[in-house]
């Protein structure tokens, strides 16, 4: 009685964690064009010197620029389509 008690709960958990499992939809797939809405050929000179590159996602990098002012300006891109934002993320220094 027991050992059939346990095999039906034991087949209704597996049927429980089949149904319930639900794939997670990734962002961004390898190949996929990243939707940037407006983008530009070449990296401005007024953003200033580059000091840094760091990694969004896999795809994405965020390449980071001092200027003469000491402002932090940080711009997206895209390394493997040559991509880059023209919206910048402006951190002013006091």
């Amino acid at each position: 009685m027991i050992k059939k008690a346990i095999t039906i709960f034991t087949a209704l958990i597996l049927a429980l964690m089949v149904t319930s499992c639900t794939k997670i939809e990734r962002q961004v797939r390898p190949g996929e064009p990243i939707d940037f809405t407006q983008t530009m050929d070449g990296i401005p000179l007024q953003y200033g010197r580059l000091v840094s590159a760091t990694s969004d996602s896999p795809y994405v990098t965020i390449l980071w620029f001092e200027q003469d002012d000491q402002t932090i300006v940080g711009v997206r891109a895209i390394p493997s389509r040559g991509a880059v934002s023209r919206e910048v993320v402006r951190i002013e220094r006091n």
